[in-house]
């Protein structure tokens, strides 16, 4: 359009050469430039990676108190507990079928356990539950204090540890084991 105009009308050949000082100037203002930006942007960008690994630190430092806090709790299955409770002769009918274990509490307060007998003899699966499972006892105890299932899931990961686990706490484990 316009330079198809000015094209045929200016001969090159007439025109006097760019100064070789003016263009080394620009050519070195550009290359300042560009240098200047690049350690700008790479300064930025190193000052938010050292700010997310403190702050990663610092979550990493309450998860390993939390942890710490959730071991120091007993575990519900160690402590004794014993309760009475009065069964009507439904609710004794309705506990046949199942297998329970009863506490009998004597005078001098030893606790014996007594296993009903099962008139239908089922064969046990063997294996630990894996929410009793040493390895994921920890776990289980996060999430029932309140940790979300997904960081524990990650904190599994990191462990190596299947996450899966933690969606079925009554799997059966044959290579369980039990503390």
């Amino acid at each position: 359009m316009d330079t198809e105009i000015l094209a045929p009308t200016v001969d090159k050949s007439q025109m006097p050469p760019l100064h070789q000082k003016r263009i080394l100037a620009f050519i070195n203002h550009f290359i300042i430039n560009s240098c200047n930006f690049l350690n700008d942007f790479a300064l930025k960008c190193e000052t938010k990676f050292i700010d997310l690994e403190r702050k990663m630190q610092k979550v990493e430092a309450a998860l390993t108190i939390i942890e710490a806090k959730l071991a120091s709790v007993p575990d519900v299955a160690e402590t004794l507990t014993t309760t009475t409770a009065k069964i009507s002769p439904t609710e004794a009918a309705n506990e046949t079928a199942k297998d329970t274990i009863t506490t009998v509490v004597t005078d001098d307060d030893t606790a014996d356990v007594v296993s009903p007998q099962i008139d239908n003899e089922t064969p046990e699966a063997t294996g630990v539950r894996a929410c009793e499972d040493v390895r994921f006892k920890k776990f289980f105890k996060m999430v029932q204090f309140g940790v979300p299932a997904e960081a524990v899931k990650l904190k599994m990961q990191a462990e190596g540890v299947e996450p899966s686990i933690l969606e079925t706490p009554n799997l059966l484990l044959a290579d369980g084991v039990i503390a």
